[in-house]
């Protein structure tokens, strides 16, 4: 009897170490994956920027994401009913992937649009599937050791080529790391300072870990010159420090809200007065480097084909074709709009920036109720929706394949319309109780 028992204990305990051993096998699998559509992994395999430019990298690079995409089916093969569930919560979010596959019917390469649709589903499948797996805790900590896992291979990086860390050329000095330029770099790690400082919130026995990490995100967004960076990280920080005063401290609610009302309406305000003056004061001119220069020359190729678009992923594609006459004018070979509603648009037509202007719509509404219903996950839910309508205005990250910012969107957006529990830390006191809210 007392080796029966003594067995099943062992047998016991060999079932939970199999269990953990298999649980941080799949943690390491997810961060492997986010880090990889970060675009790091590609960075560092391929010497060519122009291969990480343009997304594609012939067969080889391929094969790559083939192999990123198997990981994730693996893992997930015996969650596809939660999966599943968790999408049918979510209707827009599969009528805009849909019609970005429809658009090779029309798509003036049906070939490339068809791969590319392809990549966007497997790319907002791995957004469901991380949001099936894991709460909203473990969803931010899990994405939070990918930033961790970004600023070592971009200082590692640094130390051991600094050649190809550190652009020598335009912009010589400035920090890239493993991606094409110093904005790829800056843009990242604002991201990822949002994603650790909400990982703290979430977490505050791991300030040990995430203080230093974010302190890193923010030398390394300083080290890569870019501005616009500089400034959306400031204002995460900022609405970080916001969010928790309001959450925090209830009677100086009515306080936080005008203050954040009077700043808003003064920066729009000198930008109308004098947007010249305003730029100039971050180094920026009215082009914004250009961008509205690209800008006034799309609207032409929107209204072309205004309401279907050229199909997906196929616009920048062909040098010799309809964005031909953009990089003559402009004497330099642009790579995209430098906008997501533009690239869009071009893809897809207005059918997709009405169903996703509509699908983005709501999720922001839904974020913002999660200020007052919601726990501390409020904080990942209204700072991950800032940086991505923030960097949507100045890169492709709508509906985008291959790309971190369209997976992290995915799960989030999944979660919100799947209306999932609020997370509150063990011990903490809801924020509608101390508020003197009735929870629902």
């Amino acid at each position: 009897m007392v080796v029966t028992d003594f067995t099943q204990t062992q047998l016991q305990q060999r079932n939970h170490a199999l269990a953990q051993l298999l649980k941080w096998g799949e943690s390491f699998i997810w961060i492997f994956v986010l880090a990889f559509y970060s675009g790091a992994i590609i960075g560092l395999t391929f010497a060519d920027t122009a291969v990480q430019e343009s997304g594609e990298g012939g067969a080889f690079a391929r094969s790559l994401w083939f192999f990123a995409y198997g990981l994730v089916l693996a893992v997930c093969l015996l969650r596809l009913p939660y999966i599943i569930r968790l999408a049918s919560f979510n209707p827009l979010i599969i009528l805009c992937v849909l019609w970005c596959g429809l658009s090779m019917i029309w798509s003036i390469d049906p070939g490339i649009s068809l791969r590319r649709a392809i990549a966007l589903t497997m790319t907002t499948f791995t957004g469901l599937a991380f949001a099936a797996r894991y709460d909203w805790n473990e969803m931010v900590q899990h994405i939070a050791y990918v930033a961790l896992l970004l600023c070592i291979i971009t200082i590692v990086l640094v130390l051991i080529n600094p050649q190809r860390g550190i652009m020598q050329d335009i912009h010589a000095g400035a920090w890239r790391g493993p991606w094409v330029e110093k904005n790829y770099l800056g843009g990242m790690m604002t991201k990822c300072f949002a994603v650790v400082i909400c990982a703290f919130a979430m977490k505050p026995k791991l300030r040990w870990l995430w203080g230093p990490v974010g302190l890193i995100c923010f030398a390394l967004v300083v080290l890569s010159t870019s501005k616009t960076a500089l400034l959306s990280t400031l204002a995460c920080l900022g609405l970080f420090i916001t969010l928790r005063i309001f959450r925090r401290f209830p009677f100086l609610r009515i306080i936080v809200m005008f203050t954040f009302i009077a700043i808003i309406t003064i920066i729009v305000a000198v930008l109308m007065i004098d947007p010249a003056w305003a730029l100039g004061l971050i180094g920026k001119d009215p082009t914004l480097t250009g961008r509205t220069d690209i800008w006034v020359l799309l609207m032409e190729a929107v209204s072309q084909k205004f309401w279907l678009g050229y199909g997906y992923g196929v616009f920048w594609m062909d040098p010799l074709g309809p964005s031909y006459q953009i990089r003559e004018i402009l004497q330099w070979p642009v790579p995209t709009a430098h906008n997501g509603w533009f690239d869009a648009w071009l893809s897809a037509g207005f059918v997709i920036i009405f169903l996703f202007g509509l699908l983005l719509t709501m999720t922001v509404m839904m974020a913002l109720s999660r200020i007052k219903h919601g726990g501390v996950e409020t904080y990942w839910v209204i700072l991950s929706t800032f940086f991505f309508i923030t960097f949507s205005l100045s890169e492709s990250t709508i509906l985008q394949q291959n790309d971190l910012s369209w997976v992290l969107f995915v799960a989030t957006t999944s979660k919100l319309w799947a209306r999932e529990k609020p997370y509150w830390r063990p011990g903490s006191v809801p924020f509608v109780a101390r508020m003197g809210i009735h929870r629902r």
